[in-house]
């Protein structure tokens, strides 16, 4: 059966400031706004409002000097009416149903950490630290660190695989 997904367009996330996210996720992550919207009629019932219409202030950001095809893209989204609703901040809990953690490919994560730990409210929640994910006989070797966006979104950002070269000896 063929898929019905090609890719996974881009994710949204609801923020109380836009100008805030934009410093952070550009600035620090590196993403550039492919476009912004100011919207005071956009379709409520197709974002999942109980209401006809919303207003909303939006930049679609994507990875800064990607092809569009291997592009990450991010909406963020400072919803104006309704405000965003802070109350509760994201899930406190990883195992809550939906979506939990924005997981980012980075070239070096020391570098990463470094550049994202001094930035103002964030929270990092572990450092750097190696991942083993073993796959049949293949072992996978990784990076991660975690921390929480200035507005309390979950990411881990994560250095590339570095499978290792199976043992075909036997002895």
């Amino acid at each position: 059966m063929a898929s019905l997904t090609a890719k996974l367009l881009h994710v949204c996330i609801a923020v109380p400031d836009i100008t805030k996210a934009l410093k952070f996720y550009c600035d620090v992550l590196g993403f550039e706004s492919a476009f912004a919207t100011d919207n005071g009629d956009a379709d409520g019932v197709l974002l999942g409002f109980d209401r006809e219409v919303v207003s909303l202030t939006a930049h679609h950001v994507v990875t800064a000097g990607a092809t569009e095809q291997s592009a990450t893209a991010i909406n963020l989204v400072e919803f104006t009416d309704p405000r965003t609703d802070t109350d509760d901040g994201p899930y406190h809990r990883m195992n809550h149903a939906g979506l939990t953690r924005l997981a980012l490919l980075v070239d070096d994560v020391d570098d990463a950490f470094e550049a994202i730990a001094s930035h103002d409210g964030v929270h990092i929640v572990c450092s750097p630290r190696e991942i083993v994910i073993r796959q049949g006989q293949d072992t996978h070797r990784s990076r991660w660190f975690s921390f929480r966006d200035p507005f309390g979104v979950f990411i881990t950002a994560t250095q590339a695989d570095q499978p290792e070269a199976k043992d075909d000896h036997d002895g």
